[in-house]
């Protein structure tokens, strides 16, 4: 959560200087842009942190061979499109579909032969196909900006998964592919001459447990792992 709070507080000096000069006195761009059109389109980039809230076992603290365990999410990246619906004054329904490429860290402390204490990290690389849905608020625009707020939910499906579901390698953590979220964000619309610049920042919150317990000591000392993830992005539509 602390460095959830520091990456947003990073995202905010970066949007301010824009902030600034949208609101500086000028000609208004675009200014049929949300009258004028019901669709619209663009494009979207983003970096992500597949963070996860992790719940242990009570069995880890009585293991004599794994001494600790952490999942740690890693820093990838969204490729996708922007489809927007104008659905009234203020609101737009948003379908926002992205290739997310991500990474989670699985490091365990544990003991091995002849009692040596060691360090092992199983890497659990992800390869997602995102399909979130959201309804965003857009306050009232100033010159060229306006900021906005959308919140929705989230089916997600980890094609990178599918071999590891099913693999009997004791030395991969599996996680299930199909995972549902919901996501709540907020961004700053900017209107320049030819497009429209948004950046933004979503936060997710996973439903269901993405462990496979499949019996190894790896998996059984955890109860189960929800999807906490970060997403930085921007989105360009004309």
């Amino acid at each position: 959560m602390k460095n959830n709070i520091k990456h947003i507080a990073l995202i905010v000096l970066f949007v301010l200087p824009f902030t600034l000069f949208a609101q500086k006195h000028r000609p208004k761009n675009l200014a049929g842009f949300e009258s004028t059109k019901l669709f619209h389109f663009g494009a979207y980039f983003a970096v992500n942190n597949l963070g996860v809230d992790v719940k242990y076992k009570s069995s880890l603290i009585q293991s004599d061979t794994i001494y600790s365990a952490l999942v740690r999410g890693m820093y990838g990246f969204n490729l996708g499109i922007v489809s927007d619906l104008h659905i009234g004054d203020g609101f737009d329904l948003r379908f926002v579909p992205a290739l997310v490429f991500g990474q989670r860290n699985f490091d365990y402390t544990l003991k091995v032969k002849n009692n040596v204490i060691e360090s092992q990290t199983r890497i659990v690389e992800s390869t997602y196909l995102d399909f979130p849905v959201s309804l965003k608020y857009k306050s009232e625009r100033v010159n060229n900006g306006r900021f906005f707020v959308f919140g929705g939910f989230k089916p997600a499906f980890d094609m990178a998964s599918m071999k590891k579901t099913t693999s009997k390698n004791t030395k991969v953590v599996r996680l299930n592919p199909w995972d549902l979220s919901y996501h709540l964000g907020f961004g700053i619309d900017l209107y320049f001459e030819y497009f429209k610049f948004s950046p933004q920042v979503t936060l997710n919150y996973g439903i269901n447990n993405l462990l496979i317990q499949d019996g190894t000591a790896y998996t059984t000392l955890i109860d189960q792992i929800l999807d906490r993830s970060f997403v930085i992005s921007i989105t360009f539509e004309g």
